[in-house]
This record gives structure tokens, C-alpha cells and sequence, in this order.
């Protein structure tokens, strides 16, 4: 028979206090039933444990081998039962978060990221960089405990939904064209300019090519690229207009020598929304991430 937790501190307390009556005392429970227990023990494995006498019990040879792993195992589920109540308070463990590249760049992610890791040091956050539907998706699937969307789409009822930021559309670009192009521009006007778009995909892609659906037009690019940093350089060349948010713009536009010019549309204004797995499913590590998330700048919630 494999021994268990309480038959292991009743034997390792009858060796410190070198009595069986005081082990059961110490362990709360019966002589008898603390006697059977290392009875049952030795005939399940048919050594003898303990030896007896009438000054108490000392351990056999094979007792000492016993105690050497009972101290481990014990010490064993001591740190096992530290680190389960760690996780339960949210204090170790590991969250999963998706959010977009406009997101990460854009917005103060990243530093919320260094500040969580500073006061939460044993929870490991796993972040990717995916597009909205994506994120909203792997929420709603469970392949993630938190994430952060552009898209307008409506969540579903088991995802929980909070407004995070805003940010607002802007066409960029180069500082020679700026005295030809108007202080605020409407779609209409940007379409007829060349343009540099971004794969289709994500949802700013998606924005667009809906704002120009509803005007009977389709987008034509000069250049499509995957990434915010080819399409600044091509712009910064001379190829054309991108859009982007303000605050992704913010950090390519002076060292590039670009401009921003907000987009007249009132669906150029977005609200950017963190979503999770509802709160009874969402561990307490993600817990505690989407508190740090979701205080405000002065750090209340």
C-alpha cells in the first residue's frame, strides 16, 4: 500500500518525539488508529518500520529510508500547497493576451506590461500580437484569458467587454505634400489619392474597404504591405498615403518627416475594447493583469 499524507507525519512524528502516543496527539487522532496506520504500512510493504520497546519507538533500517522520503515528499506538498495558494491569490501563474500591432505600438501597452512584471513578478504573461477577429476569437474559445480589439463586431454574450481607449484615424503623409492637402480630409477626397494599404485582414482593412463599399467605390493601392513599418517607409519615399491611428503615428511620424491629417468621417474615431473570458473562468493571475490594465493613469481603478 502507498502511504498517505497523514500516515507519513504520524511516523515522522513518532521518530522526533520517540512515541507513538505523542504522535497521535500531535497528529489529532486516536493511538489505536495511528498504531493500525504503521501496522498497515509495514504489512503492505512487509518490513518492519518502528521497533518497539518500552521506552518507545526508534526506526528500523528500513524506517530511516522511509523517513528520508517522507521529509522530501512532505516538504514536497508543502511547496505544492505555497504554490497552488499563490495561484489562487493571483500571485504566480500565466496569462495569455492577444492585441493588435496598432495596439501594441500605439498605446501604453507595453509600459502597463512593465508595471504589471514589477508589482507580479511570478506571473508570466504570454502576449500576442494578432488581429482583431483573432483575438476576439481565441477570448471566446478559451485559447486566451484576455485581448484587445479594434473592430466594431459585436461580442458574444460569453465574453466580457470593457472600452479601453481611444484613437482616431489620420492619413499619413509626406511632409513635400502638405501644402496641397486639405487641414482634415473626408474619404472621398483620400481615395482619389495614391494609396498604401495594408494586407487585407485585419480591421482597420476592413474599415476602409467598408467606408468605401458605401460609396460605391473600391480601394485601389499603389503598394500593400504587412506591416505598419514598410507602409510608413513608402509613404516617407513619396508613394503615397497610408492611415493609421494617432498613436501609432505618433511614433513613426518626426523621424520619418510625416504628417497626420484627421480623417472627416465620424467612423474615423474608434473605441478600442479589451475583452476576457468571463470572470468566474478567468484565472486570478488574468485577474490581476486586467486590473493593472484597466486603472487609469493616476493608478486607481
Amino acid at each position: 500500500m502507498a502511504p498517505d499524507w497523514t500516515t507519513l507525519r504520524i511516523f515522522l512524528a513518532a521518530l522526533d518525539l520517540g512515541s507513538l502516543t505523542g504522535a497521535a496527539a500531535r497528529c489529532g487522532i486516536a493511538v489505536s488508529a495511528a498504531a493500525r496506520r504503521i501496522q498497515d504500512l509495514e504489512a503492505g510493504h512487509g518490513v518492519q518500520l518502528l521497533a518497539r520497546s518500552a521506552r518507545g519507538v526508534r526506526p528500523t533500517a528500513a524506517g530511516e529510508v522511509l523517513a528520508a522520503h517522507a521529509r522530501a515528499l512532505l516538504a514536497m506538498e508543502q511547496r505544492l500547497g505555497d504554490d497552488l495558494r499563490a495561484m489562487a491569490a493571483g500571485e504566480t501563474g500565466r496569462v495569455r493576451l492577444g492585441a493588435t500591432a496598432s495596439v501594441i505600438v500605439g498605446h501604453p501597452l507595453p509600459e502597463r506590461l512593465a508595471a504589471f512584471r514589477g508589482r507580479f513578478p511570478g506571473i508570466a504573461v504570454e502576449l500576442a500580437e494578432v488581429t482583431s477577429a483573432a483575438a476576439l476569437r481565441d477570448v471566446g474559445e478559451g485559447r486566451a484569458d484576455l485581448g484587445f480589439i479594434t473592430t466594431g463586431k459585436v461580442v458574444p454574450p460569453e465574453v466580457e467587454v470593457r472600452p479601453w481607449r481611444e484613437d482616431r484615424l489620420l492619413a499619413v503623409a509626406p511632409a513635400a505634400w502638405r501644402d496641397r492637402l486639405p487641414a482634415r480630409m473626408p474619404f472621398a477626397a483620400l481615395i482619389e489619392e495614391p494609396l498604401i494599404g495594408l494586407i487585407a485582414g485585419g480591421a482597420l482593412a476592413a474599415l476602409l474597404d467598408e467606408a468605401a463599399e458605401r460609396l460605391g467605390r473600391a480601394l485601389r493601392y499603389r503598394f500593400t504591405t504587412a506591416s505598419p513599418d514598410a507602409a510608413v517607409r513608402l509613404v516617407a519615399a513619396g508613394h503615397g498615403i497610408t492611415v493609421m491611428p494617432d498613436g501609432v503615428m505618433r511614433v513613426y511620424g518626426d523621424h520619418l518627416g510625416l504628417f497626420g491629417i484627421p480623417l472627416d468621417e465620424p467612423w474615423a474615431r474608434r473605441t478600442i475594447r479589451l475583452v476576457s473570458r468571463p470572470g468566474p473562468e478567468l484565472p486570478a493571475a488574468a485577474r490581476r493583469l486586467l486590473g493593472v490594465l484597466i486603472e487609469s493613469e493616476d493608478g486607481a481603478a
